[in-house]
């Protein structure tokens, strides 16, 4: 009786997890062939990927992944958030004290999260600039 008890509780376990992927993945479809891409590797091992989808000259959708810590995915997911219908010149200006103050206090310990969410965002800012050549520069905006 035992055993079987167990099991159930590892089966109905392993279905909610499945559900929360599953609802995740509908939630969060990847995004195809992005405007933006940037995946950089920081010097504490963690990496952090940003994709920019962008329509007319605004950040329309985000996707985002990181393989660090709760922190790193704080950092990252807080910075596709200040990324969100954006342009350009207001992208270039978002630093690790945007994301900082967006995520709340940060142990010192991890602060470089936010660095490496800020290198990523930027990294792909410059990826859309790359793939769009000077026509993608708007008046106001140094690029």
């Amino acid at each position: 009786m035992e055993i079987s008890s167990i099991a159930l509780a590892f089966g109905i376990l392993l279905l909610l997890v499945a559900a929360w992927f599953g609802f995740y993945y509908l939630a969060n479809p990847p995004l195809k062939d992005p405007d933006a891409i940037a995946r950089i590797t920081g010097n504490c091992g963690d990496t952090m990927e940003l994709a920019l989808g962008i329509v007319g000259d605004r950040v329309q959708r985000t996707r985002h992944w990181t393989d660090g810590c709760s922190v790193s995915n704080q950092c990252i997911e807080a910075t596709a958030m200040l990324a969100q219908g954006k342009d350009i010149g207001e992208l270039k200006g978002i630093n690790m004290m945007h994301i900082m103050e967006l995520t709340g206090q940060l142990p010192d310990t991890h602060l470089h999260c936010a660095q490496l969410a800020e290198t990523t965002l930027q990294r792909a800012v410059a990826d859309y600039l790359q793939k769009r050549g000077p026509e993608s520069c708007h008046t106001g905006h140094s690029c």
